[in-house]
């Protein structure tokens, strides 16, 4: 005897039009936070941008109202190196002022130069330790402008947030705090910032 399947039932309309509509609701909410969320990203890393140009400082607490902290923010520095940019200017620079370091071989069809690959490592440390494309002859001592070579970015700076961990002396942690603060109606983040206003006029 084979046996009856339930036949499913579908759920309660009322139930579903209310999980339906909150679902896309929450949605649309989300949408909007994470625009407005990518916004103040953006400005907060041009702020912190100019923060580290005036000061140096690498690291920021962030804080509520009230001075709690409840994360931080941690610049991690870009890289850049010297690079040779233009090869042709590099090498006619070597073959004035330090030809031998420098040679050419003939190939069929083509003469191709080249540079002692210890030298072009020499005078790249050199223009990286300096911060600006010049050599200084170790024999005479003289400071060339090094042609052909720029200091480039290797990776880009970015900023590493990190929300704060509970401790016996706080007993929640970074999230928790924000959720109590916005509970209580200490932390407005659909109000705009009074003083934006301000700082934009700053920037004009």
């Amino acid at each position: 005897m084979t046996a009856v399947e339930k036949k499913t039932e579908a759920p309660d309309p009322a139930f579903l039009a209310a999980v339906l509509r909150r679902r896309q609701a929450m949605r649309a909410r989300l949408d909007q936070a994470e625009a407005l969320y990518e916004d103040v990203n953006r400005q907060a890393a041009k702020l912190l941008d100019r923060q580290y140009q005036a000061t140096r400082s690498v690291k920021a607490d962030v804080t509520l109202d009230d001075d709690t902290k409840f994360a931080s923010v941690t610049r991690v520095g870009g890289e850049a190196a010297a690079q040779v940019t233009d090869r042709e200017a590099f090498a006619a620079w070597v073959r004035d002022h330090f030809p031998e370091h420098w040679d050419f071989r003939i190939v069929p069809a083509r003469t191709e130069t080249f540079i002692d690959e210890a030298f072009a490592s020499a005078v790249l440390a050199a223009v990286d330790a300096a911060g600006v494309p010049q050599f200084a002859d170790p024999e005479s001592g003289e400071v060339h402008e090094v042609p052909g070579v720029l200091i480039k970015p290797t990776r880009s700076r970015y900023y590493r947030w990190t929300f704060t961990r509970p401790s016996k002396r706080q007993p929640l942690d970074g999230r928790a705090l924000v959720a109590d603060a916005v509970k209580a109606g200490g932390l407005d983040l659909d109000a705009p910032l009074a003083i934006e206003a301000a700082s934009a006029g700053d920037e004009q």
